[in-house]
């Protein structure tokens, strides 16, 4: 076992144990097969469907029958992201965990704590870690990172539990009460492409802490892919020959890019180098701590693709610089909640287009719409066409409910104090399932994670273990 001593020994042998098993979002049959076989071993009444969730039923222990039945739910799939030449295929490839002061990472990759805890703890709980407990429904949703998808195709008749415990959170002292809808949209612009001789030149921004795009939008980290719009403008502004062949950056909308490249045909290195080692001391100087890694560098590279016209490629750092990104507006009700906004995720190149994938966020209906109004608007100025797709629902605070109430005394007795209540920027699952369960009382909880959707993922063993310790409380005491 990865740790000695660990207070629930079946959640951590699970978390292992599906840490072995490939899940990226779209990709989740595998996890799925687990959990059918794990139901079928033991004799649980299960449900998969055509999208692989999996539900499964878990009856009461003896004299808990008339007890209030209880919704466990989170998500098998995860972000899979890793570092530079780290060799890990994520259909095939088991993740490699390690412990270091009190913190489970993987090496070199995402760990998949998100939503991994949960997984682990429904499994610990159908196999037997809770000694009293009125009937529990577990649901394992599929496809959660890509829009949630999974979650927006299951059955809901399925479910009886009208109390509910999303486990997709990052703080078991926090009590998560509401959560923001989303959209994601792309804008695609036409390339036009010409043959040219010259020099080409790599230009790669990296070293950013990059992090998620709801819950760390506002903590102040560059956007890559911004980066390198604002770098390539002063390039080309000061060199007219220069042309553009192809940009790239991020690999996930809901992921702050640390990374962004662009290849670019001009003078060579060395006619480029004085001003990008000035933009590197500018930039430098205006990021954030978490930040301290940035680089900027420029290579000599070759390209299979010829440069783009002169205007072609304006057209697309022009809309790199200009994209609005970031905090757009906080809550005016609660202090310190982001209320909108937008992340530009992943800019690519192909022969004949590039495209933007943004990511908005905000749990105003209205304000969703202005960003996919705002979006509309780039596209027709920069002559191409936008897209909009995996538009979820926020989750409305509630002022009253018993399950809070319960997770509230539950934590209280364990640790002596009462958990903070919050509502975050960050979209959850919970709002799709209120939709259809308009009657579901529900709240969002976790251990501490650090660091979601990216390589330096952590999640902390202690609050593993309280955040287990909670969970059990309030199955018992219910």
């Amino acid at each position: 076992m990865l740790i000695e001593n660990f207070a629930y020994p079946k959640l951590l042998k699970y978390f292992e144990e599906i840490s072995a098993i490939p899940r990226p979002s779209y990709h989740e049959e595998k996890i799925a097969d687990y959990l059918v076989e794990f139901a079928q071993k033991r004799g649980l009444e299960y449900y998969r469907d055509a999208l692989n969730n999996v539900l499964i039923d878990l009856p009461a222990t003896e004299g808990r029958e008339k007890s209030e039945p209880i919704l466990l739910q989170g998500h098998t799939d995860m972000v899979c992201e890793k570092n530079e030449g780290v060799a890990h295929d994520f259909l095939a490839d088991p993740l490699k965990l390690y412990v270091k002061d009190g913190w489970i990472r993987a090496e070199g990759t995402t760990l998949g704590a998100d939503d991994g805890v949960a997984v682990a703890a429904m499994l610990a709980l159908l196999d037997g870690a809770c000694e009293s407990h009125g009937r529990v429904q577990c649901l394992f949703t599929a496809s959660e990172e890509v829009g949630l998808d999974g979650v927006k195709g299951f059955d809901y008749s399925r479910i009886f539990a009208r109390k509910m415990i999303n486990m997709d959170s990052a703080d078991e002292s926090l009590i998560i009460a509401g959560c923001a809808g989303g959209l994601r949209s792309s804008v695609t612009l036409p390339v036009e492409r010409y043959e040219q001789s010259g020099e080409v030149v790599k230009v790669q921004i990296g070293g950013l802490a990059g992090g998620h795009s709801g819950e760390d939008i506002h903590r102040g980290r560059a956007n890559a892919n911004k980066l390198l719009g604002r770098v390539l403008n002063r390039l080309f502004c000061e060199n007219s020959s220069a042309r553009l062949i192809s940009v790239s950056g991020g690999t996930k909308e809901n992921a702050i890019p640390r990374e962004s490249t662009a290849y670019i045909l001009c003078g060579g290195v060395d006619s480029i180098s004085a001003l990008c080692k000035t933009l590197h001391a500018e930039i430098s100087a205006e990021l954030c701590a978490d930040d301290k890694g940035f680089f900027l560098s420029v290579s000599p590279a070759e390209s299979k693709l010829a440069p783009m016209t002169r205007e072609c490629g304006d057209r697309i750092i022009f809309l790199l610089l200009s994209l609005s990104n970031g905090v757009f507006e906080m809550n005016r009700s609660l202090s310190g909640i982001v209320e909108f906004s937008r992340n530009l995720g992943i800019i690519k190149t192909e022969a004949d287009s590039f495209e933007a994938v943004v990511n908005s966020r905000s749990a105003i209906e209205s304000q969703l719409d202005l960003s996919a109004a705002e979006l509309d608007a780039y596209a027709r100025i920069f002559g191409g066409v936008s897209d909009h797709y995996n538009r979820y629902p926020g989750w409305e605070y509630a002022e009253s409910s018993e399950i809070r109430k319960a997770y509230t005394r539950a934590y209280s007795a364990l640790y002596g104090k009462e958990p903070t209540v919050e509502v975050i920027h960050a979209g959850l699952e919970c709002g799709l399932i209120k939709k259809a369960l308009p009657d579901m009382d529900m709240l969002s909880c976790g251990p501490i994670v650090l660091n979601l959707h990216s390589p330096d993922e952590a999640l902390d063993v202690a609050s593993f273990e309280r955040f287990f310790g909670v969970i059990l409380k309030v199955l018992s005491d219910m």
